[in-house]
């Protein structure tokens, strides 16, 4: 291979990776329109502790969404509880905040991250879907059917 092609090559690679990398690190699902989705919350026992619809707006990310509707409990970078959500991961594996505990007037859950967490599932067809990306970044449209899921790690 002559060696302009070869620089052509590398050149258009090294575009390709960092145009894949700026999308993966930079791009945040957030709401095209407003609208409203359909939430359900389970607990410890796989009990139903919240069923209803949420309303979004532009711009709104799920954990806008759910922040607005919820008294949440976020992660530090030690994964200790932070009732103010003020830290947010921003690393290669996850971009982000990671929500320990969510509870309202008739409910509150609260996971220690090690043992518990919360799990985000897309309801299709009466199916649960595992969400790959956190709150921060999962995709919603309007009439979406999210599950939010009290997990143990040992079951």
């Amino acid at each position: 291979m002559k060696p302009i092609q070869l620089k052509i090559l590398i050149s258009a690679i090294v575009i390709i990776v960092g145009v894949v990398l700026i999308r993966l690190f930079l791009f945040e699902n957030r709401a095209d329109q407003s609208g409203t989705i359909y939430l359900t919350i389970t607990g410890e026992n796989e009990e139903i502790v919240y069923e209803g619809e949420l309303e979004f707006i532009e711009g709104d990310s799920f954990y806008d969404v759910l922040d607005r509707h919820f008294e949440l409990t976020c992660a530090t970078a030690t994964y200790q509880p932070d009732e103010g959500c003020n830290y947010t991961f921003n690393s290669i594996l996850y971009q982000g905040k990671v929500i320990l505990g969510i509870k309202n007037d008739d409910f509150e859950l609260m996971t220690n991250w090690s043992d518990t967490f919360l799990s985000f599932y897309y309801m299709e067809n009466g199916e649960k879907k595992l969400a790959t990306v956190g709150p921060s970044r999962l995709a919603f449209e309007d009439q979406d059917e999210i599950l939010i899921h009290y997990e143990n790690a040992w079951e």
